[in-house]
């Protein structure tokens, strides 16, 4: 090898190190990272694997009395219409629900020592950079010895020609192990991403099996206090059944008559919203109480909606949709004239939302049309599929049970049909600002929490309905 070829060699060589040590930087960053968020959890002297097997043993037999306490209250509502059959089935219900509630601590600790496990191989992928870490030092300090040795050294040296050829053989080597080791450590941090994410899944489950055993939590507590009222009547008889029974009716009654508010509309009754996204949910696979809850938020966002483009407004729908000489990436307009076409509906006159206003100039567009709100080029993407599950030949945005199958099929797009926490929290997000939850560029996650809030709500009142 002549002078020219060793100092290729060399300048390849500097380059390579400088990849490999870029590389050896930010895997070191990710995995450290990784390491402040994952929980620590205490060792206990069972193994991992007996931990688990015990646990799902347990898990067994807590679903087998589920199932029995399931058949208890089935045979217990088949009963007379007693009061002492209502507190037997009340207390069943309890117990089931403490039993679910058992069973998700169950759950929640075995995704615990799941977590625990990823723990340790992250922590065994750390271990392991290091060794290599180590190991590209000791190359590196024998690559740079070999490389300030010179020509000039060589003839001064008493050293044979088939010496200097071994010595040129060891760098070949070293260049050898160099490519090894970048190898090892790619691998080290694909193995490590792929393991943080995981991870991720695992705390997702976490999050969702707690979210819902909060939920199991809260029945029982209302669970119990029925229990209680039911046996303050029985032991004073200062009540009797058909006097609770009559109060339940009542509520029943002033939720239906409560108005829910609907952009668009003067308001319909809560019990006829509930019919319609009970419909959707069927269609969609979207719990009715998450639909509501959506136009619940929206209702409550702006109370000025929808008051453009009615007769006498300022603003009609040329001025608040772009058209197709906007420069806009939509053309609103063209679509809506085509919608009120099919629908027999003048488009002057029709309530449509305003486009917001900063110091007295317009900033964007309006044009959202009826209780769902949706933009006329949204509508004519679902139009669709909103006739075809309701069995109508044109739908309409304004019809409150068309608007409310709206909602579903586009909340089910986003995810919601999973019936998670996470998963809905996300799609209400998306649905405000077509972005996750978590993404950093855009302020939306208080609309999630606000939406599922909502839902918590909202489902208590559709379980007193149920009841009755």
């Amino acid at each position: 090898m002549n002078m020219i070829d060793i100092g290729s060699t060399r300048n390849y060589f500097l380059v390579h190190v400088f990849c490999i040590l870029s590389i050896l930087a930010f895997a070191s960053i990710l995995i450290s990272v990784s390491i402040l968020f994952i929980p620590q959890h205490v060792i206990h002297a069972e193994t991992i694997e007996q931990q688990k097997a015990r646990l799902e043993r347990e898990l067994s037999k807590i679903e087998e009395e589920i199932r029995q306490q399931e058949l208890y209250l089935s045979q217990q509502k088949q009963q007379t219409g007693s009061i002492q059959r209502d507190i037997d089935i009340i207390r069943a219900q309890i117990k089931q629900k403490k039993l679910e509630i058992e069973k998700k601590n169950k759950l929640i600790s075995k995704l615990g020592q799941e977590i625990s496990q990823k723990n340790a191989t992250i922590n065994n992928l750390l271990s392991e950079l290091e060794r290599e870490q180590a190991s590209l030092a000791r190359i590196l300090r024998n690559a740079h010895t070999l490389e300030e040795y010179t020509f000039t050294e060589f003839l001064a040296s008493s050293k044979t020609v088939s010496a200097m050829y071994e010595d040129l053989d060891n760098y070949q080597h070293l260049q050898d192990l160099l490519h090894d080791s970048y190898l090892k450590i790619t691998g080290l941090k694909e193995k490590t991403t792929e393991e943080k994410k995981t991870l991720e899944e695992k705390k997702n489950s976490e999050s969702n099996v707690k979210y819902t055993l909060e939920q199991d939590k809260k029945t029982v507590e209302q669970k119990e206090g029925e229990k209680n009222q039911l046996l303050t009547v029985s032991k004073t008889k200062e009540k009797t059944y058909e006097q609770i029974l009559s109060e339940r009716k009542i509520a029943a009654a002033k939720i239906r008559a409560a108005l829910f508010e609907l952009r668009g509309q003067a308001g319909i009754s809560f019990g006829d919203a509930y019919q319609f996204a009970k419909a959707a949910g069927s269609k969609t696979g979207v719990r009715p109480a998450y639909i509501l809850a959506i136009l619940t938020q929206e209702s409550s966002l702006g109370k000025n909606v929808g008051t453009c483009n009615r007769p006498g407004d300022a603003l009609t729908w040329k001025e608040i949709m772009p058209g197709p000489t906007s420069g806009s990436w939509r053309d609103d307009q063209t679509v809506y004239l085509d919608i009120m076409n099919r629908l027999g509906i003048k488009p002057d006159g029709q309530p449509l939302s305003c486009p917001i206003m900063i110091g007295g100039r317009q900033s964007g567009w309006g044009g959202a049309m009826g209780p769902s709100q949706f933009i006329p080029t949204t509508w004519k993407r679902y139009e669709s599929r909103i006739a075809g599950a309701l069995g109508v030949t044109i739908p309409n945005p304004w019809n409150p049970s068309h608007a409310i199958m709206a909602t579903a099929l586009y909340v089910g797009d986003l995810g919601a049909g999973a019936k998670t926490y996470t998963s809905e929290r996300e799609a209400a997000c998306k649905y405000y600002s077509g972005r996750g939850c978590s993404d950093p560029s855009v302020r939306n996650a208080f609309y999630g929490d606000s939406v599922m809030r909502h839902a918590t709500n909202i489902q208590a009142q559709i379980d007193v309905l149920e009841s009755v």
